[in-house]
């Protein structure tokens, strides 16, 4: 088991900013990572149907003999984590905990903000883990759906008149954070392994009123600490073996937009694939997954 890969999953993108973090940490612990762009976003769905996506995608890297599942999406942990957790015999690890306790301890006022998609925030999921570190902090939550679409499908030029303050999608990010501002927070929690892509133009447009944090840092210190405890981490002079994979058809996106959020080139660190969804909704639903 010290040298199976981790396993980690989200709706698409988003969760490489988890990876990277973890590749950081354990650069020596080989990951195996499912981007689900062909159902992606999650936010707009109902919490039954990411259940069954989580069960599903988890089972699949169950079979590949993870040592551990990162759920490095918050729509998913906010929705799933605790089945998950009863049902599968490796460590599952979620991430709004992580962003939680970031934001508590970034705050000094005590008013906290968080941005997500609409079903992270109907579920009310940092609120809660935030109420539990600190009853006394102020949370409010919005929903800004939309921003996970940005780093899904922005064109280039698009990505570079949002680095200019410019274009319809800096609007847009725009349009988001001023009613924000007017609950006069001084965290924002972003609620979504997306948003760390967007953290640059979120920061222009609040200026300096708002520390903006979030949690896949936190969350790769937390699974270390989970992979030492059981005595699961490879050795420091393992050569780590990568997999990237993907539902969504176009490989060479995948692989262009997924390296500038990991930081590296992820066809020269491992190997990018495209996973046929029907290998995922082949999967029978545990009845015990309820």
């Amino acid at each position: 088991m010290k040298t199976s890969a981790i396993g980690i999953f989200d709706s698409g993108l988003g969760g490489l900013t988890v990876a990277r973090e973890i590749a950081q940490l354990m650069p020596h612990e080989s990951q195996l990572y499912v981007g689900d762009q062909a159902r992606c976003p999650y936010g707009p769905r109902d919490a039954r149907s990411i259940q069954v996506f989580v069960h599903q995608i988890a089972s699949y890297l169950s079979a590949q003999k993870v040592k551990a599942v990162v759920i490095a999406c918050n729509t998913a942990s906010a929705v799933a984590l605790d089945l998950a957790k009863q049902h599968f015999d490796v460590p599952v690890i979620g991430v709004i905990d992580a962003g939680a306790q970031v934001a508590a301890s970034s705050t000094a006022t005590g008013r906290i903000a968080v941005i997500g998609t609409a079903l992270t925030i109907d579920a009310a999921a940092h609120a809660q883990a935030l109420a539990g570190i600190d009853p006394q902090l102020q949370v409010s939550g919005h929903i800004t759906p939309e921003l996970t679409t940005i780093v899904e499908a922005a064109t280039a030029l698009e990505m570079t008149q949002l680095a200019q303050k410019r274009g319809d999608y800096y609007h847009l990010v725009e349009s988001y954070v001023r009613p924000v501002l007017e609950q006069e927070p001084d965290t924002l929690l972003l609620g979504c392994t997306h948003y760390p892509v967007l953290a640059d133009t979120l920061r222009s447009v609040a200026g300096d009123q708002l520390k903006i944090v979030s949690g896949e840092a936190h969350v790769a210190r937390q699974l270390k600490e989970t992979l030492d405890e059981l005595d699961l981490r490879a050795a420091l002079d393992a050569q780590p073996q990568h997999r990237f994979l993907t539902t969504g058809t176009d490989l060479v996106d995948f692989d262009l937009r997924g390296s500038q959020i990991f930081g590296a080139d992820l066809a020269s660190v491992g190997r990018v694939e495209h996973l046929e969804l029907a290998e995922l909704t082949d999967i029978s639903l545990s009845e015990s997954f309820h």
